[in-house]
């Protein structure tokens, strides 16, 4: 198995599905990767090598405090893109 960080899956995950459900972000498409990288930058990574490394991190990353503060590091990182979009 190859290394893996499963920190930018869950990210890029949750910030889809906050652009399709709530359509007042749905601005912030053109800013997908500076969102990403602000929210990575907040959340703590998760690598792994292995199956048994996977289970454990999957475990946790469905954990639904585990979303919820997510939810939030990436909803804050819309909000800071927004008010300072890259030109």
């Amino acid at each position: 198995m190859e290394r893996k960080n499963y920190t930018e899956k869950l990210v890029e995950e949750v910030l889809e599905r906050i652009i399709k459900d709530y359509p007042e972000y749905s601005d912030i498409e053109p800013y997908k990767e500076d969102v990403i990288a602000f929210a990575l930058s907040k959340c703590e990574p998760y690598y792994t090598t292995s199956d048994i490394g996977h289970a454990v991190i999957k475990t946790r990353m469905d954990s639904s405090s585990f979303r919820s503060k997510v939810t939030a590091i990436v909803l804050e990182a819309i909000e800071k893109v927004k008010k300072n979009p890259r030109k």
